[in-house]
């Protein structure tokens, strides 16, 4: 506070969003990785944080670029409940030494590699929070034998599906995720 001897005043921190990560797991049958591009189109469901009020299908894109309320600053994605005095907005999170998030040491966006579950995005939200994904993004499909597949829609490898199934003509095998699931964390 200004005015207190021996204590310099401190403008107060704006509170930083918080970050949530998109987690999966699947079954990956003679495939090596799954990588989502950079600039993926990620479909989802997202919900409020103050209300039960949801919208489905929303699409939020790094490359996507929308006026935040004051008009300073852009987002990838803003949306402005009933009610709400403010919109709430989304990012995706890139990562950079000043924003460095603990448990992403290690791990590499836009991949996963089978085995256990792991981050693939992470977005930075405030007002709202996704629900759900919607898995029908383009992804490439690395195989074991060398083989790549490209633009593959993964919605019917989401648990409970018939999954996902091609022919790797290179090393003469058949190749199939199954057994998606995925979960959003709050991450530090």
């Amino acid at each position: 506070r200004p005015g207190r001897p021996g204590r310099p005043w401190r403008r107060a921190r704006a509170r930083a969003m918080p970050y949530i990560g998109l987690f999966v797991k699947a079954e990956l049958d003679n495939v090596e990785r799954l990588e989502f591009p950079e600039e993926t189109d990620w479909k989802l469901d997202i919900k409020q944080t103050q209300s039960e009020e949801t919208k489905e299908g929303i699409t939020v894109s790094s490359k996507d670029q929308v006026e935040a309320d004051n008009g300073a600053a852009t987002v990838n994605f803003a949306v402005k409940w009933d009610g709400a005095k403010h919109k709430s907005i989304m990012n995706v999170f890139k990562p950079s030494r000043k924003t460095e998030i603990k448990e992403l040491k290690g791990k590499t966006l836009g991949q996963y590699a089978g085995g256990a579950e792991a981050p693939i995005v992470v977005f930075e939200c405030r007002g709202l929070e996704p629900t759900r994904w919607h898995p029908d993004c383009p992804i490439t499909v690395h195989c074991e034998g060398g083989k790549t597949f490209t633009d593959v829609d993964l919605s019917e490898a989401v648990e409970g599906g018939d999954g996902w199934c091609e022919f790797d003509d290179i090393k003469n095998q058949p190749v199939g995720i199954t057994d998606l699931k995925f979960e959003f964390r709050v991450m530090r």
